[in-house]
């Protein structure tokens, strides 16, 4: 598992993605009673969609993504991290067609990120995702974004505060998109 999370953190392209989600996926094979290998899994295919540039593939990765998550959320208790990788995928889905699915997807997603806020609300995922919704929604009507960058912020100092044990293998992606998105605020 270790090792994948590894290979995970140095993706370059979508085939690195392709090959770490089926690492992923014959871990949990192996491993049917564990949640983290079908989470890391769909994970990963919610990042092909960053990768693809055939947007008609992306519902295809993301209904795998959906299908492993709801493998991980049988298996698991607390379901903050689940939630919020429910709301990353419902998020993916808008880029597909905004215009079509913006409302529908849009209203999905900041339901499952409510959802993770109201369990853990100091989780540095749930705040970039929401902020990251909240700041597409600005974009599009053309509000002002300058409240939504300090979410952000405080995304950042939680993922700075988040527990950086190099061999724990609990979710802790997310603060590299953080920073990227602060810097986007600044410049």
């Amino acid at each position: 598992m270790k090792s994948a999370l590894d290979d995970m953190n140095n993706i370059k392209s979508l085939t690195d993605l392709v090959s770490i989600a089926n690492k992923f996926d014959r871990i949990g094979a192996a491993e049917k009673n564990q949640w983290l290998p079908y989470y890391y899994s769909a994970y990963c295919y919610i990042l092909m969609t960053t990768k693809e540039a055939d947007v008609a593939k992306w519902d295809e990765y993301l209904n795998i993504a959906d299908i492993n998550i709801g493998k991980s959320e049988k298996l698991e208790a607390n379901m903050v991290e689940i939630l919020a990788l429910r709301g990353f995928s419902s998020m993916m889905r808008i880029n597909v067609d905004p215009s079509v699915r913006g409302q529908e997807y849009a209203t999905k997603s900041v339901g499952y990120l409510q959802q993770a806020s109201q369990l853990d609300d100091q989780n540095p995922r749930v705040i970039l995702m929401m902020a990251q919704m909240q700041y597409g929604t600005a974009q599009f009507f053309g509000s002002d974004t300058a409240p939504i960058c300090n979410q952000f912020k405080k995304a950042v100092e939680l993922f700075d505060q988040e527990n950086s044990d190099s061999d724990s293998i609990l979710p802790s992606w997310g603060k590299p998109q953080a920073q990227s998105m602060v810097k986007n605020c600044e410049g």
